[in-house]
């Protein structure tokens, strides 16, 4: 997860707690998420050799507050990013 506004940086690698097929759920101690914000997030996210994570564009739609400093996250994926070669048609 990196954010789309090259103002902030910052990169997040962080489990999910929740997920469906165009949405994600994760905790983070990082206060700088915000409802409306975009960002870039690679799902699902591997950093076993050869894998091939793509990364989509999403939407902060939820930010709940968990305690202990902790936040939870809801990113609504918008669309795949394509870079590079043609997309596989199915």
């Amino acid at each position: 997860m990196r954010p789309s506004d090259a103002h902030l940086n910052f990169d997040d690698i962080l489990p999910t707690l929740n997920a469906t097929r165009d949405s994600v759920y994760f905790a983070s101690k990082n206060t700088t998420y915000v409802e409306g914000m975009r960002v870039f997030i690679t799902f699902p996210y591997s950093d076993a050799t050869g894998s091939l994570n793509r990364e989509s564009l999403g939407q902060v739609v939820r930010v709940d507050d968990l305690g202990q400093g902790r936040r939870g996250i809801a990113i609504q994926i918008l669309m795949p990013l394509y870079v590079g070669g043609k997309e596989t048609q199915r």
